[in-house]
């Protein structure tokens, strides 16, 4: 990780997300647009792309329901996981860290109901007719 240590980059993804709700966002719009903002950090290197996604899936779990779509791309990396291959990378003390908070993220996704409409829609701009 050249560019982030393990603690900021999951406070930038935290501060990115809580900036759009504070622009009234809903929180699903919000979330798209923190993980758009964040693809770029994702291709520096599977570090930087699991915690970004634990960092997501940290966030969903603060809402009601969890889209199909978000879902399946955080489980689809996050199960793959190993701890081993991340060895050297980062502290002893962070990989610990990062491997309970993957551990949380997806056992506790399994417990929010699932939306399989993918249609993200900021409902403070929506008109009524």
């Amino acid at each position: 990780m050249n560019d982030w240590e393990y603690e900021e980059l999951f406070e930038a993804v935290n501060r990115n997300y809580n900036n759009y709700l504070e622009q009234n966002l809903t929180d699903q719009l919000a979330l798209a647009r923190t993980s758009y903002d964040f693809e770029t950090v994702r291709k520096e290197g599977i570090l930087e792309d699991i915690i970004v996604s634990t960092a997501m899936g940290e966030i969903i779990l603060s809402h009601q329901i969890v889209f199909i779509g978000n879902l399946n791309s955080i489980e689809e990396l996050l199960i793959k996981y190993n701890p081993n291959e991340l060895s050297g990378l980062i502290s002893s003390e962070d990989l610990a860290d990062l491997t309970t908070r993957i551990n949380n993220v997806l056992i506790s996704l399994k417990e929010l109901p699932v939306d399989y409409n993918s249609f993200i829609r900021d409902v403070n701009k929506v008109e009524v007719k």
